[in-house]
């Protein structure tokens, strides 16, 4: 089940036929010449004996769904209330039924809608290819199922913990210059710009990632706080808001850090990993989850906890953040 803020996406049920027949009629483009047309028995044939269908619910109201064809690799139907249109539901639903039907073995998926409505527009922003008009008002759409990439290296030790490792240190050693400088215990609550968070949350949610990201890609489950392993949740303590505090989570995160082992990541890239980003839940295979999602916020909220001692007055150059530069005049 995949959620995103308070929009949950499921397969169909029987039970939910007759809210989409009713978006189908509400829909202002691409409106059936005949509503009676489409069947309750048509809705019904689509929740597994012809293809599939998803719906995607808000706030347990029905706001949209999509329907594979798994006989003819096409869409069957992919409609969104208008009243709840902007919200990425057409993206989702479309993508559920696309990976169903390249999952089922089809090379290349079809459908049709009409043409210079905002679906036309909607399709071909999605990488789908225009083709030819079907008649007079629907044009055809395909996509292709995209070349498998090389496999990836399996092992993503070296890519995660020593990157990780090495980068906190040096924010280990950037809080305490922090720590010494006059300002010191002001700069854990000052943000980079209203609504952002504190230095002490950056820092933290910066050593959170690397568990985050390390802990399931070695096959450790996170525990329900999502910040340590739950084999290892009982040594972590409660690490306060302050400079010693974040000393001591760096370290306690150092420690998980160095007692993993490469071939604890074997397999790795394949690995699915599923985290909590805000609101919305990413699941991604191992490698593109390290290398697109996890390193990216590490490196976004240490970034940030660098840029707000900076503003902060704290003398740091760019040989804190990395150990790599040099400069000699500084």
């Amino acid at each position: 089940m995949n959620t995103t803020s308070t929009l949950t996406f499921r397969p169909a049920t029987e039970a939910d036929i007759g809210a989409m027949s009713a978006i189908r009629l509400t829909v202002t483009e691409n409106r059936l010449r005949d509503p009676g047309r489409i069947t309750i028995a048509m809705y019904r044939d689509y929740l597994g004996r012809l293809g599939r269908t998803w719906v995607c619910e808000d706030d347990g109201v029905i706001a949209g769904f999509a329907s594979a064809d798994r006989e003819q690799g096409s869409i069957w139907a992919l409609f969104i209330d208008p009243a709840r249109e902007g919200q990425g539901i057409g993206k989702r639903l479309l993508a559920l039924a696309v990976d169903d039907l390249f999952e089922q073995g089809h090379a290349q998926i079809v459908l049709s809608t009409g043409a210079d409505t905002r679906a036309d527009i909607f399709y071909e922003s999605q990488g789908w290819e225009r083709g030819k008009m079907k008649d007079d008002i629907e044009v055809q759409y395909s996509l292709q199922r995209a070349r498998e990439a090389p496999p990836a290296h399996d092992n993503l030790y070296e890519a995660s913990v020593p990157v990780f490792r090495r980068y906190l240190r040096h924010l280990r050693a950037m809080l305490a210059l922090a720590e010494a400088h006059p300002e010191g215990p002001a700069l854990l609550g000052a943000r980079l710009a209203p609504g952002m968070l504190t230095l002490a949350v950056q820092a933290e949610v910066a050593a959170n990632f690397a568990v985050r990201a390390c802990a399931p890609l070695a096959g450790s489950s996170l525990s329900q706080t999502g910040a340590f392993p739950a084999s290892a949740l009982r040594d972590s303590g409660q690490f306060a808001p302050t400079y010693d505090g974040l000393r001591q989570r760096i370290d306690f995160v150092l420690g998980f850090l160095d007692a993993l082992t490469p071939a604890q990541f074997d397999g790795a890239a394949s690995r699915v990993v599923s985290d909590r980003a805000g609101e919305a839940l990413v699941t991604l295979p191992g490698q593109p989850f390290l290398l697109q999602y996890a390193l990216p916020n590490f490196f976004f909220h240490l970034t940030s906890a660098y840029a707000i001692l900076r503003q902060g007055g704290v003398a740091l150059g760019k040989a804190d953040f990395d150990g790599f530069h040099v400069y000699t005049n500084a």
